[in-house]
């Protein structure tokens, strides 16, 4: 399908030059490498190729996760990919499903959540800071996602949705929030927390238990990556280790 006015695109260069751009005829994209119109990547087709003005060859690519990962504008810091991607697999939500999110922050999970759904259910993310929520819908306009919403509200006193299919909440002190999720997930439903310190993960595993969940999981995940040269393929000397931890449950009435 040919590339609209309007559709966000990656322009890739080379490894170091990776961009996640709008294609709007109006926009030139610069680069040390030279500039691109971006009215000449419209009609174009996804995979397709054009040059910089100093003849350098950029190909064209759909956003996937990932390049929204790098390509965010990120006022705080975001969850990994890694953990995000673990986090949606294990809460069992799928098309249609309606996702409750707390806190926004820069909004990586919400809009990774919004791409895996669709456009056939609905995220709806919570924070108590008016300036995240601006900068993580800017991100979803710039995206095209529409199935997000954004509630400005501390969901310590209560989400306002019911029989929600999963919640995930990224927040200093889940804990406090646990009675307030289980009120808003249907019976079954998915709890998926994250927290940076194991100090947290207890809190959180032990909460759950007296707060009406059952199968808690708590984990942690480590990627590595390799570099792959001829006769030389071997770990990066630089990686992600720790992250944070994933605290899982799920509602029992």
């Amino acid at each position: 399908m040919p590339i609209k006015e309007g559709d966000p695109v990656v322009i890739r260069i080379d490894p170091k030059r990776v961009y996640l751009v709008k294609a709007l005829p109006q926009r030139t994209l610069h680069t040390d490498k030279g500039f691109i119109r971006l009215a000449d990547v419209i009609g174009k087709e996804y995979g397709s190729s054009v040059q910089t003005s100093k003849g350098a060859k950029a190909i064209i690519l759909r956003p996937t996760p990932f390049d929204i990962y790098f390509g965010l504008n990120r006022p705080s810091q975001v969850l990994y990919p890694k953990d995000i991607a673990y986090m949606i697999y294990s809460s069992g939500i799928r098309a249609g499903s309606k996702v409750l999110e707390a806190g926004t922050g820069s909004g990586f999970l919400a809009l990774t959540l919004a791409y895996f759904l669709n456009n056939t259910g609905k995220v709806i993310s919570y924070d108590v800071r008016k300036d995240m929520q601006e900068a993580a819908r800017k991100n979803a306009e710039m995206l095209g996602f529409t199935n997000m919403e954004f509630r400005l509200k501390d969901v310590r006193e209560g989400f306002d949705e019911e029989e929600a299919d999963a919640v995930f909440l990224d927040m200093p002190d889940p804990w406090n929030a646990l009675r307030a999720a289980h009120n808003a997930l249907k019976p079954s439903a998915s709890l998926v927390v994250f927290v940076p310190t194991v100090n947290q993960v207890e809190k959180v595993a032990l909460a759950l238990q007296a707060n009406g969940f059952t199968d808690v999981h708590a984990e942690e995940l480590i990627l590595r990556e390799y570099q792959v040269k001829e006769n030389a393929v071997r770990p990066r000397n630089i990686g992600v280790v720790h992250t944070g931890y994933i605290v899982r449950a799920r509602k029992s009435i």
